[in-house]
């Protein structure tokens, strides 16, 4: 049912968003992926959907995508985001209230910020809250296997 999901809402997304995140039904929970998405010209990503685990029974789950096309990090759940929040190893959280949909951006500037925490850092902290006060979230997953993904994306996006 969260590939499901996960595959619905990413095709609302990949029609609806100026900065398109590629989700799909093949996307593994809990690891890093790389993507190249072309509908609204090359956008080459590292994307992880985060789940919430074998104890969370309402299937709730996150998924943070950077884009080297448009240097931004995003969140995105299932509902209308209002906020955002993410924090890597044991810094404080970095939120935004940058919100369309169900996506949640952050500015350049942040983006820049948490990327490179993110470059260093072994876990990270991700929760959404919704319009209807909801919350997704608090979800960790770790960040082994996300520099190695960045790099194959920065590489893609420069045509190497």
């Amino acid at each position: 049912m969260t590939r499901s999901i996960a595959a619905a809402l990413g095709s609302c997304l990949l029609a609806s968003s100026a900065a398109a995140q590629p989700m799909g039904q093949n996307q593994p929970p809990n690891q890093w992926v790389m993507n190249c998405n072309y509908e609204k010209g090359k956008d080459c990503t590292v994307s992880a959907m985060i789940d919430g685990g074998p104890d969370n029974l309402l299937g709730t789950f996150l998924i943070v995508s950077y884009s080297a096309a448009y240097t931004t990090l995003t969140v995105v759940a299932d509902g209308l985001g209002s906020s955002a929040s993410m924090r890597v190893d044991s810094w404080p959280f970095v939120s935004t209230s940058i919100c369309t949909g169900g996506a949640c951006s952050y500015t350049q500037p942040k983006s820049a910020e948490l990327l490179q925490a993110m470059l260093r850092g072994s876990s990270i902290t991700v929760q959404l809250s919704t319009q209807t006060d909801g919350m997704a979230g608090p979800l960790t997953n770790t960040l082994q296997g996300f520099a190695a993904q960045y790099e194959r994306a920065v590489r893609a996006q420069q045509g190497r």
